[in-house]
């Protein structure tokens, strides 16, 4: 009895640790924004969260890195409106910008990166959800 107390005990403790990390998107072959281009990554908000905290990193490859990121919300997976403000990128090496949004969350959150100019930048998204 004591022996599923603990794995009971070890089990809410893990669960509840996990929830604080962030999870990354996977890197793929989409996510570099060349010239004026665009690269997106979608996030699926499939629970009863209060909010979520998304971390964005753009790395310059080459060129004067420029352009905007901003988060697009939808009900359908389709049709994306903006949720909140965008952020300028200016010509660094590698800058990260943290997008906080609160409840009611839209089941689909799109990522969206938009270049300028003569560039090549790659993006690497990272999210929370939190309950309270």
């Amino acid at each position: 009895m004591k022996k599923i107390l603990f794995v009971l005990i070890a089990l809410i403790g893990f669960t509840v640790a996990k929830a604080q990390f962030a999870t990354q998107l996977p890197l793929t072959a989409g996510d570099t924004t060349t010239n004026t281009g665009t690269a997106s990554k979608i996030i699926k908000a499939t629970g009863a969260y209060s909010g979520v905290a998304i971390q964005v990193k753009v790395a310059k490859i080459s060129g004067t890195a420029g352009g905007t990121v901003k988060i697009q919300g939808s009900l359908d997976g389709s049709n994306y409106e903006d949720i909140g403000s965008s952020y300028t990128v200016t010509d660094v090496s590698s800058q990260t910008k943290t997008f906080y949004i609160s409840a009611p969350l839209p089941p689909y959150i799109k990522v969206l990166e938009t270049g300028t100019g003569t560039m090549s930048a790659v993006f690497t998204v990272y999210y929370v959800f939190r309950k309270y």
